[in-house]
Formats: structure tokens, sequence, C-alpha cells
């Protein structure tokens, strides 16, 4: 986490009763805190750079004079394809490559609940793999390390968007590299609470996955009935 909200860990000090977190959840945060370089956390916690509890990944693009490597079965992505901030994931992709396409470029598959951040242009803007996908090198996949689950590593970027957004350089277009990650400090919770962050949140990720599904079935439904309908092909009278 990013920020600096222990609101959790000052109630357990204080001794009052959890509010909004069953008990077992709320015993998990500290009742004291400690000393850092971005102020006083909660004891137990620590600040380092986001480089250290993430993986890195990068993406390529298969040569696009060649058919062959286009026109596949495997998404890949580009910022076009970015959902927006309340849908998180992105379900589908306007472009799709080959096998062959993967084992003749950069480009890799990486698996579902992988955060994607770009890279470069606009900076910053996140989605989470509902699929596994391939994407391009303007791009940066994330997957969190042993210890800090996909859901949390996908929150942990959004709190640390404006904070990226400013340690962007270039003289055309803004970008951040492998040295920004290294760059910005934050301050972590314990493996433990990141595990119980995960357990409650994937399944209210999980829901707006399985609607933005939904919704992109029943939008091919009406686009193939449509135009039948329109023709008079089907009519709607019995």
């Amino acid at each position: 986490m990013a920020g600096k909200d222990f609101e959790r860990s000052e109630v357990n000090r204080d001794g009052r009763p959890p509010a909004a977190l069953d008990p077992a959840t709320a015993a998990l945060f500290p009742a004291s805190f400690q000393d850092s370089s971005l102020g006083p956390i909660s004891h137990g916690w620590e600040v380092c750079p986001l480089s250290e509890k993430i993986q890195l990944l990068s993406g390529g693009t298969p040569k696009t004079s060649e058919p062959a490597y286009w026109d596949g079965d495997i998404p890949w992505y580009s910022l076009r394809d970015a959902p927006s901030e309340t849908d998180v994931w992105v379900i589908h992709t306007g472009k799709h490559i080959t096998k062959l396409g993967i084992a003749n470029s950069a480009a890799q598959i990486f698996p579902e609940k992988t955060t994607i951040i770009s890279a470069r242009g606009t900076v910053v803007k996140l989605a989470l793999t509902a699929v596994p996908m391939a994407m391009n090198q303007s791009c940066y996949g994330l997957r969190g390390i042993t210890g800090y689950g996909e859901c949390f590593t996908y929150y942990s970027l959004r709190e640390a968007t404006a904070q990226l957004q400013q340690r962007t350089h270039g003289t055309v277009f803004d970008t951040i590299t492998t040295e920004t990650f290294k760059t910005l400090d934050c301050i972590f919770p314990t493996p433990q609470i990141t595990a119980a962050f995960d357990k409650l949140v994937e399944p209210l990720l999980g829901q707006i996955r399985a609607n933005l599904h939904q919704s992109r079935t029943l939008a091919t439904l009406r686009d193939t009935l449509l135009p039948k309908l329109l023709s008079g092909e089907f009519s709607t009278k019995g």
C-alpha cells in the first residue's frame, strides 16, 4: 500500500472494537507503530521500493508484415484496449496473435490476473487480465512476489499511479522505465494482511469480471440479431 492510512492499527492500539472488519481479520493489524523513512507506520510493516514486491514483465510485437503471426487465438493487448477504472478487467483485445508470433518475437503469454500498466505516452493506464494474453512493448506486466497476491498488486499500483506519473521522463513521450519502480518507496503490510485482502476482494472483482463477460455476450447477440430484424429476416410478431 502506498498510502498512510493506519486507522485499523489505531483502533487496535486504543482497544476499540472493530467496526468494518470481522474480529479475526482486524486482529491481523498490529496495535503499535514504528518509525520509518516515510514517518510512523504500523509495527511489522515495511517501507521499500515498489520494485522489490513485484515481478516486472515485458511485452513485444510480432512482425506486422508477417500474416502468419496475426489473427490467431491469443489476445494481444495495447493501450487502446485499456478498460475504464471501474471495469478493472480487460476481457477482449482488438488484435490477436498466433503461437508462431509468440515464438518469433519478444511477446509472451501472461496468465490471468496479471496487472498491465502502460509505460509510454499515456502512462500508468491499468488493466487486470481476465484471460491469458500477450501485450506490446509499450506496457509492463506486473505480478506480486511470493506472499503478495494479484489483487493486492493491482490495487497497490492504482494507489501508486499519481506518484509514478510524477516520475515520468522523456523528450517526446512521457515514459516510465524499470528504474521508475525502483525510485518509488511504498508502505507494505505483512503477507498475512495482503492474503486477507485478496480473500475479501477477489470475489468482488470476480463479479465485475462475470458482468463484463455477460455484457459482451449480450452485445454480440444484439449485433448478430439486430441487422436480421431490420432487414425483415426475423419478425417480432408471433
